[in-house]
């Protein structure tokens, strides 16, 4: 796996929270993890593919993350890197006395299953403000 020293990208770990919107509601926004959202990774670019769907390309890069292992990492969670989004695939978790943990994400491709898109998030936001 990856050195101490390999460990050399900042990067944000990020969940979906529901925060007040000071008239009696929520709204969902990204926030960061509650214990140490900004950590040292190290970053490989693993692939990535086009797809032509409903007269658009789209285009998607995986990423894997090595990062100190922890337990509040989840698949609907989100990583910020370089100003770029990264919808996590997949958390590989080997077991609790392993030193890091390796992180699957893309960028280009909507949140996981469970939890809105991002067009539908911007969709629902638009009309809440319109």
């Amino acid at each position: 796996m990856a050195k101490p020293g390999k460990l050399d990208q900042r990067i944000t770990l990020e969940q979906l929270s529901l925060v007040s919107d000071g008239g009696g509601g929520s709204t969902k926004t990204w926030a960061g993890l509650s214990v140490a959202p900004i950590v040292w990774a190290h970053v490989k670019a693993s692939g990535g593919r086009e797809t032509f769907d409903d007269d658009r390309t789209n285009a998607t890069a995986t990423t894997t993350f090595t990062i100190r292992n922890r337990d509040d990492v989840q698949e609907n969670d989100r990583i910020v890197w370089r100003s770029e989004f990264y919808n996590i695939r997949h958390v590989m978790r080997q077991g609790t006395r392993d030193m890091y943990l390796r992180i699957v994400a893309e960028r280009g491709a909507p949140i996981q299953a469970g939890v809105e898109t991002l067009n539908q998030f911007s969709s629902a936001f638009s009309e809440a403000f319109a």
